[in-house]
C-alpha cells in the first residue's frame, strides 16, 4: 500500500482502476505522491527538466505544495490535502475528489482544472448535455453508454462520428502513446485535443513498443533457397556441407545456394566470376531505378534526401510531460533554486532540501549550499506501475545534529496522518536579530523525542539533518513587522 503525500490517498501498487484514474506512483527519498498529482496541483511549478527531480518536479517544491495542501480543506470531501484549485471560481479539492464530482482536468499546457459548473462548452457540448443521444455505444468495448451523461464519455472532436466510455480511452490513450489517433477518423490532432477531456496521453511508445523481445523475430536469420529451380536433393532449407546457403549482401532476405547459382548461371568452376556477392533479383530492379531515377532529363543529378528529413514526425521515448505555469500560480521566490537550460539535461537531477549549515551569511551564498547527484529515472516497464527511484546515501552531513539550536522560535505546527510538522523561523549567525525565513521540519508521529509536545518540549527538541523537510524565505510577521517600521 502507498499513500500519497498530497491528496493522502492510499491503494495498492497492483490496482490498475487506480493507476488509470491517478497516474503511476512515483517514489524518491521519502517523497510518494500520484502522478496526476504533480501535473495538475495548481501551485506546484515545474521547474527541471525530465531528469531533475520526479520528472522535473523539484523534491522540495513537492514537500512544500504537500505541506501547504495539509492547510487546505476540500470542497467536496472536507478533508485536508486539496491541491487543484477550479481555474474560474478557484474552490480547492482534491485531484480524485474532483474525478468523483465530475470536474474536468486538461492534461496539458497549464494543466487547467474546472468544476462542474464552471467547465467551458462548446456548442456541439452544450448540445450533448440538452439532447443526450440515444443508444449510444463505445466503439472501443462494445457496450451501450448509459445513463449518456458528458462527464463519462469521451469523442473525437476532429470528426465527432462516435463516442467511447472515458475509462475505455484512459486505458487506450495509456497503451498507444505516440501512436494514439482518432478511432473513427484516424486523425493525429487527436492525440492534443483528447487531452482536454481529462484523458491523459503519456509521450512516449506504445506497450506493444516496449515489451521484453517485442521484435526478436526481426533478429532471427531464416535460410532458404529462393532460387527458381532448386538442385539441392534435400531440399531448401538444406544449410550444410557444400549446400551452404549465401544471403543477398544487400537485404539479407532472400538467399540461395552456391550451386543453385552456378547450375542457374550455367558456370564452371574455373570461370572468373566472383560468385561470393550475390545479389537478389529484386534487389538488382531497385539499385537500377535507383541509379537511373537520379538524374533527371537534363542530366542534372538530382540531391537524394535522407528519410529522416522527410518523416512526418520524431518520437521522443521520455515520459516527461511539459508543464507551464498557470496563472494561478505562487510566483517562485528569487532564492530559489531554477534550473537553466543547460542543468536541466545535465544528470544532476535536483537540489535536495536537507542544508548542512542554516547560520551563514545571507549575502554571500545561496540558501541552498549542497547539492547531490541523482541518475535520471528510468522507463517505466510495461508491467510494473511504479517509478522505483533509489535514495541516496545520507551523507556525513546529514548524520550530523541539524544547525537549528535551541531553543527553538516556533511558528506553527499541526499533524497530518503519520506525521507531524513543526514550523520554526531562522536567524543568521551573525546578526542575531535578522530573522532569514522559516524551516518546516517533519517528524513521525510517535517519535520518542517530541515528548508531550508542549511548547517548551518543542523549543528544546534535538534535531538532525534528516529532520528538516524543506526552508522557505518567507518570514511572517517578521515582514510586517519591518514593513510597519520602515513606514
Amino acid at each position: 500500500m502507498y499513500k500519497c503525500d498530497i491528496c493522502n490517498k492510499s491503494s495498492a501498487n497492483e490496482d490498475a482502476d487506480d493507476v488509470l484514474l491517478y497516474g503511476e506512483w512515483m517514489i524518491k527519498q521519502k517523497v510518494t505522491v500520484h502522478y496526476y498529482c504533480l501535473l495538475l496541483s495548481t501551485n506546484l511549478p515545474q521547474r527541471g527538466g525530465d531528469s531533475s527531480g520526479i520528472l522535473g518536479f523539484l523534491l522540495r517544491d513537492i514537500r512544500q505544495e504537500a505541506a501547504a495542501a495539509q492547510q487546505r480543506k476540500c470542497a467536496f470531501c472536507k478533508e485536508r490535502g486539496a491541491s487543484v484549485v477550479c481555474y474560474k471560481c478557484r474552490i480547492v479539492f482534491h485531484m480524485p475528489c474532483g474525478l468523483e464530482n465530475r470536474c474536468i482536468y486538461q492534461f496539458c499546457d497549464e494543466f487547467r482544472s474546472y468544476c462542474e459548473h464552471c467547465m467551458p462548452l462548446d456548442d456541439y457540448q452544450q448540445q450533448l448535455m440538452n439532447k443526450p443521444p440515444k443508444d449510444a455505444y463505445c466503439d472501443i468495448c462494445f457496450r451501450a453508454i448509459s445513463p449518456f451523461l458528458l462527464h463519462n464519455v469521451t469523442y473525437g472532436d476532429c470528426c465527432r462520428k462516435g463516442f467511447a466510455h472515458r475509462t475505455c480511452m484512459r486505458r487506450y490513450a495509456l497503451a498507444s502513446g505516440y501512436y494514439l489517433r482518432c478511432l473513427w477518423c484516424r486523425d493525429k490532432k487527436f492525440h492534443d485535443t483528447i487531452r482536454l477531456q481529462s484523458v491523459f496521453v503519456p509521450d512516449r511508445d506504445a506497450t506493444w513498443e516496449r515489451q521484453p523481445n517485442a521484435y526478436s523475430e526481426l533478429h532471427s536469420k531464416r535460410l532458404r533457397c529462393e532460387q527458381a529451380v532448386c538442385l539441392c536433393p534435400n531440399g531448401r532449407d538444406y544449410h550444410r556441407h557444400s549446400w551452404t546457403i549465401q544471403l543477398c549482401i544487400l537485404c539479407a532476405a532472400t538467399g540461395s545456394h552456391l550451386k543453385c547459382r552456378v547450375g542457374t548461371m550455367r558456370l564452371v568452376r574455373t570461370h572468373g566470376v566472383e560468385l561470393n556477392d550475390f545479389k537478389c533479383s529484386l534487389c538488382i530492379d531497385v539499385e537500377q531505378k535507383l541509379i537511373h531515377g537520379q538524374h533527371n532529363y537534363s542530366g542534372q543529378r538530382v540531391p537524394h534526401k535522407p528519410s529522416w528529413e522527410t518523416a512526418d514526425e520524431q518520437i521522443d521515448a521520455s515520459y516527461y510531460m511539459p508543464k507551464t505555469c498557470c496563472a494561478l500560480s505562487i510566483a517562485p521566490d528569487e532564492d530559489s533554486p531554477v534550473l537553466s537550460d543547460e542543468d536541466a539535461t545535465s544528470n544532476e537531477a535536483s537540489v535536495i532540501t536537507v542544508v548542512p549549515s542554516q547560520r551563514l551569511s545571507t549575502q554571500s551564498c545561496p540558501r541552498f549550499s549542497q547539492s547531490f547527484v541523482k541518475s535520471p529515472p528510468a522507463a517505466l516497464p510495461a508491467d510494473q506501475t511504479v517509478i522505483e527511484l533509489a535514495d541516496s546515501q545520507l551523507s556525513s552531513t546529514q548524520q550530523l545534529r541539524c544547525s537549528l539550536k535551541p531553543p527553538l522560535l516556533l511558528h506553527e505546527s499541526f499533524t497530518c496522518g503519520a506525521h507531524f510538522y513543526l514550523v520554526v523561523y531562522e536567524y543568521n549567525e551573525h546578526q542575531t536579530d535578522l530573522c532569514t525565513g522559516t524551516c518546516t521540519l517533519r517528524f513521525a508521529a510517535n517519535d520518542a523525542r517530541l515528548g508531550d509536545r508542549s511548547v517548551e518540549a518543542l523549543q528544546h527538541l534535538p534535531l538532525l539533518e534528516m529532520d528538516v523537510w524543506f526552508r522557505d524565505s518567507n518570514r511572517g510577521i517578521y515582514d510586517k513587522i519591518d514593513q510597519y517600521t520602515k513606514s
